[in-house]
């Protein structure tokens, strides 16, 4: 206890804010048998907590992570794809519990699992799922397997790491009622672990940590960002690679500029900011990319990264009270749970396509929701809402956003088969909208025509197993001149529905996706940001504009190895700004409400030009 008051006196001593978490991957079982539903290990846990936060309710400069990076739910298989079974008596009465409130019926049940009365004669006879008895892959079906019970384990998983993180909050709440609790985890989004848009009705705020997912840091910190409350990109750092002789594959320089990119996008995602894991290198580390990490050198040195911590802090402190009153985006995306929970997930790829398109092609900025819960799309309607490639989704939830739809305006974009339930089955939807329809597989070669002009689209590798469209009930090959698939458009209520039958975002080609999107977007009148009159043509430089009440945050980040000139206009001001964004580097500068210059991250090293448009 004297180490912990200790460190929290000496970060108080040099103004710092601790996060002090509490377990790592998944939580202690002292004693008991499972982690999170073993109300022996619970309580103990509970104590454990107790004695640290009442020790500290008055510290003012500390909030609380009961986790990092959690699990589901076995110790020894932490970081597996999807939760793993610890196999006790309480996760199994747990999960045989949850299912009879989700299912009512074992028939039900049984319909959905696709299992006969001898496969599943009742409720009791349930067990959790093991990986090996799930047919993951289109050719794994030498055995039998049933998949459709993977959707509902993970539910399940999502549904218990909230009840034990709010018995926890619960706790904290009632000695420190001012200090913030929240989970910590890492890129598992896609990695069927808990998810911040699951989670964060038990936390304060939510959290992802950057750290593989270079490509996807767009992705990563919009598709952990609620609309009610804050994210945190929590840790966030460079992994070390090496070459395949053993050598450091990044140079100090390029580590810099890549940490630079994530503080960049930890704001223009609508973050509350990024934490860089870690400042001095832990050189007793046994682990060759552990050990590597840190802005500090073992001898005490610095390496260039050091400075990206130190520009941030010095522009951050000139503007802090700007964030406030974020205006959100007028075009969402939702992230589809159910396939992406499923025992055939595609949404990785679905969403970060969709990403990709959006935020770089088309250089419109975005917000996410989650399929289970879309009730942010009522209270702060959308023009314009993507659905991108699903494929399966919750009965519920499509009839819930088919409503929002109709009662809010917006235009909503389908791609891909609509009429799947949650768990693969075919379902009626739509017909009376959208026709008679059946699935059929995709071929390697597709088209989708959008107006007088056909977009070509792709499926290569082992796509044409995989992926499924929707074609007219009892339609065959079409003719030379008709050749593709038409987008759809339908009035619903007082919106729209645009429905392209081929999983655009799941194509090989960009462009596709693209031009559907700028179609879309034209249509349903939604706000596409920034007008780009220079820049905006390289698919390398991303750029957008983060608006408050007293002002805006201009976020620019270069993905691409020449400079290029920047000239983008602000239609609520009118005016015009310009500089050169240097490759691989990043630029942001806050303005105020009239538009003009507030502060310039990198000021001594970046002009930005301000003129009338």
């Amino acid at each position: 206890m004297r180490s912990i008051d200790a460190f929290l006196l000496t970060a108080k001593k040099h103004d710092l804010q601790v996060t002090f978490t509490f377990f790592s991957f998944t939580p202690e079982t002292w004693e008991g048998q499972n982690p999170y539903l073993d109300p022996r290990s619970v309580e103990a846990q509970k104590r454990f907590i107790r004695s640290i936060v009442t020790r500290h309710k008055d510290t003012k400069n500390v909030d609380w992570d009961l986790i990092n990076e959690p699990s589901m739910f076995d110790p020894p298989q932490i970081f597996s794809d999807g939760p793993r079974s610890a196999k006790d008596p309480f996760e199994r009465q747990a999960y045989v519990d949850w299912l009879k409130k989700r299912h009512g019926s074992i028939e039900r049940l049984q319909e959905r699992w696709n299992m006969t009365a001898d496969q599943l004669p009742g409720f009791d006879s349930v067990v959790p799922p093991e990986p090996q008895a799930i047919n993951f892959d289109v050719q794994d079906m030498h055995q039998g397997k049933k998949g459709g019970q993977w959707l509902d384990y993970v539910l399940f998983s999502m549904d218990m790491h909230n009840r034990w993180a709010k018995e926890l909050y619960e706790d904290i709440k009632a000695v420190c009622p001012d200090h913030m609790v929240t989970v910590g985890q890492d890129e598992a989004l896609g990695a069927q672990r808990p998810s911040p848009f699951f989670y964060a009705e038990a936390v304060d705020y939510t959290t992802v940590h950057s750290w593989w997912f270079n490509d996807y840091l767009i992705w990563d910190g919009i598709f952990a960002k609620t609309p009610d409350k804050p994210n945190l990109i929590q840790e966030t750092g460079i992994m070390y690679v090496e070459t395949p002789d053993g050598r450091a594959k990044r140079s100090e320089a390029e580590l810099r500029n890549l940490l630079e990119r994530k503080y960049a996008y930890a704001f223009s995602t609508g973050g509350a900011g990024a934490i860089h894991w870690i400042w001095n290198t832990n050189f007793y580390m046994d682990n060759a990319n552990e050990s590597h990490i840190g802005a500090v050198r073992a001898d005490g040195t610095e390496k260039p990264e050091a400075d990206v911590s130190y520009d941030f802090g010095s522009f951050m402190e000139g503007i802090r009270d700007l964030f406030a009153g974020r205006k959100l985006e007028e075009t969402a995306v939702i992230f589809p749970y159910s396939n992406d929970f499923s025992n055939r997930k595609l949404a990785f790829e679905a969403t970060t396509k969709a990403t990709r398109a959006l935020a770089y092609e088309l250089n419109v900025p975005f917000r996410a929701v989650g399929e289970y819960d879309l009730s942010s799309l009522r209270s702060n309607p959308a023009k314009f809402i993507i659905l991108p490639s699903a494929h399966n989704v919750d009965d519920q939830a499509f009839a819930e956003l088919i409503t929002i739809v109709e009662e809010t305006g917006a235009t909503l974009l389908l791609t891909g088969p609509i009429g799947l339930d949650a768990y693969w089955h075919p379902v009626d939807r739509m017909a009376a909208e959208l026709g008679e329809r059946k699935l059929a597989n995709v071929r390697r070669e597709e088209s989708l025509r959008l107006g007088d002009r056909a977009w070509p689209v792709s499926y290569g590798h082992r796509k044409i197993a995989e992926l499924s469209k929707e074609i007219p009930a009892g339609s065959g090959a079409k003719p030379a001149d008709a050749a593709g698939d038409s987008l759809v458009d339908v009035k619903l209520g007082e919106g729209r529905l645009l429905w392209s039958p081929l999983p655009v975002e799941l194509n090989d080609r960009i462009d596709a996706i693209s031009a559907l999107y700028r179609h879309a977007l034209e249509l349903s009148a939604a706000d596409t940001g920034l007008i780009w009159n220079q820049g905006g043509e390289h698919s390398g430089v991303y750029g957008r504009k983060v608006t408050f009440e007293e002002g805006a945050l201009f976020v620019f980040g270069s993905e691409q190895s020449w400079d290029a000139n920047v000239e983008v206009k602000d239609p609520s001001t009118g005016l015009i700004y310009s500089f050169v964004l240097e490759a691989d580097r990043s630029i942001l500068f806050a303005v105020d409400a009239s538009g003009d210059l507030l502060s310039v991250y990198r000021p001594d090293e970046v002009e930005i030009t301000v003129s009338k448009g």
